[in-house]
């Protein structure tokens, strides 16, 4: 059985984009009047961006959890929610680089002033995004985090195409978040920071552009090569695979860095 990409969506500082088979929304940061796009790559995120009723619960979340949880509803939105799809049959694969980097170094200033925060203590875990998504969305199936460095979003999308076609699933939502700020600055020259998140929403059923085969490590060969783009961290290559992934050709993507390598086909 090979996995179909039923739905996605993505956060990035460019815009927003929610896309199903019958075709793709861009919203762009200035349509929404979210104000300028922050240091850190996006403006301030607010639930209405995302939600249609109130979500008093978002604006208390952590900056990689509002990232995570709005690409997620953009995804389901193109969905039309969880339409045909059981809940408890709704796995989830996170993917992320920089995790809860900037929730711990707040948290510890907080621990060093002789106050530490709760409400910082709560987000002081990588996959508190997959918590929060599961909470929101009702998802009971089972569930991973993979951290692979600029390699995660791949690992996580390869990773859900292959659960599902191993049967271990029969859907995934697979999503790819950082969220970057000061502590993530210190990390180097090499990293502009940035925040971003990408939901793929993967099922065995109905309609949707097809994946499969998924391998790690291996050789590029006649694969097509993904270059990195304006995304970074834990979303690199996000944005060079998403008009492959949303587009018509049939072909085999691969992603590396180093001696390590993801590729999957796509058609």
């Amino acid at each position: 059985m090979s996995a179909r990409l039923i739905a996605y969506g993505r956060v990035s500082p460019s815009e927003l984009l929610s896309w199903g088979p019958g075709g793709a929304l861009h919203t762009s940061w200035e349509e929404l009047n979210a104000g300028p796009v922050a240091e850190y790559g996006t403006p301030k995120l607010r639930a209405k961006f995302f939600f249609d009723a109130p979500f008093t619960k978002y604006g208390r979340m952590d900056p990689l959890c509002k990232v995570a949880v709005g690409a997620a509803q953009l995804a389901f939105k193109a969905n039309g929610g969880l339409t045909g799809l059981e809940p408890d049959e709704v796995a989830q694969v996170g993917g992320t680089m920089l995790g809860c980097l900037e929730v711990d170094a707040q948290f510890e200033k907080s621990r060093q002033a002789g106050a530490p925060s709760p409400a910082l203590f709560v987000y002081t875990l990588p996959s508190m995004f997959q918590g929060e998504i599961a909470i929101q969305f009702h998802l009971r199936g089972r569930c991973t985090l993979l951290s692979t460095g600029e390699l995660s979003a791949m690992t996580a999308l390869a990773t859900g195409i292959r659960w599902i076609e191993k049967g271990r699933a029969k859907h995934v939502l697979v999503v790819a978040a950082d969220a970057a700020g000061p502590a993530a600055a210190e990390l180097g020259p090499d990293f502009g920071a940035q925040s971003a998140a990408a939901a793929y929403l993967l099922s065995g059923d109905g309609e949707g552009r097809a994946l499969s085969d998924s391998r790690f490590d291996g050789e590029a060969g006649d694969a097509k090569e993904l270059t990195s783009g304006e995304l970074s961290y834990g979303t690199t290559f996000v944005d060079t695979l998403e008009p492959l992934l949303l587009g018509s050709e049939s072909m085999r993507v691969h992603a590396s860095r180093g001696t390590r390598g993801v590729s999957f086909k796509i058609g």
